[in-house]
């Protein structure tokens, strides 16, 4: 699913179907994470040493649909607020929507962010010890909320564009730990739930280097 349309709704929660084979990827137990924690032990402890691993935090590889607000002349706001660029010209923008009841996490800032890891905590330590020392310097404990726990109160988790320009690449107290937003493209939310129905067609936009951001819809190329 390629960046997408508009989402809403800060209701109260009701059933909801969560998506285990994707969250449990980034459970201790999940194959993905745990293949990456026993790769991570071998790793030295000493951060300061010359070695690289996942710098990333958000659930990027669990297939989770991610989606950004739809603006008018752009088909998602995350064909053009990217983090880590890719060398991807082309993309299908699907519109869809929320049931009415979908609870969402807004991180509207650098607290926000904290208290979520603090609440539902995954140790990653061994993992971004040496990637997240270099831009920070903390050697301790490093924390990013679990998302498979987030998923039994929350259907996604929204990140602002205001949140993201507060809070990416600081190191911020999480309990005795410290956690970081890196990786997570501005105005992008991951839904966690099953909640999302198809609000009109998909549209194909087309990258050129001389527009004024890049995407254009490739039926008005």
């Amino acid at each position: 699913m390629g960046p997408s349309g508009t989402w809403s709704g800060r209701a109260p929660v009701r059933a909801r179907r969560c998506c285990p084979e994707r969250t449990a990827n980034w459970r201790p137990g999940g194959s993905a994470t745990l293949a990456e924690e026993r790769s991570a032990a071998r790793r030295p402890a000493d951060p300061a040493a010359n070695w690289s691993g996942h710098w990333w935090c958000t659930p990027v590889h669990s297939r989770l649909a991610a989606t950004t607000r739809a603006l008018p002349g752009l088909g998602a706001v995350g064909l053009a607020l990217v983090e880590d660029g890719s060398d991807w010209t082309k993309a299908r923008c699907q519109p869809v929507s929320p049931r009415p009841a979908a609870r969402a996490c807004e991180i509207t800032g650098p607290d926000g962010w904290a208290q979520l890891a603090a609440r539902y905590p995954l140790d990653v330590t061994r993992s971004r010890r040496h990637d997240w020392w270099r831009v920070t310097g903390w050697t301790g404990t490093w924390l990013i909320p679990d998302y498979t726990a987030v998923a039994a109160d929350y259907d996604a988790i929204h990140l602002t564009v205001l949140g993201y320009l507060t809070t990416a690449g600081r190191d911020l107290p999480a309990g005795d730990a410290r956690t970081m937003l890196a990786g997570w493209d501005p105005d992008t939310t991951y839904w966690l739930t099953d909640c999302l129905a198809p609000a009109g067609p998909a549209t194909c936009w087309e990258q050129l280097d001389d527009h004024p951001v890049r995407w254009i819809r490739a039926a008005d190329g």
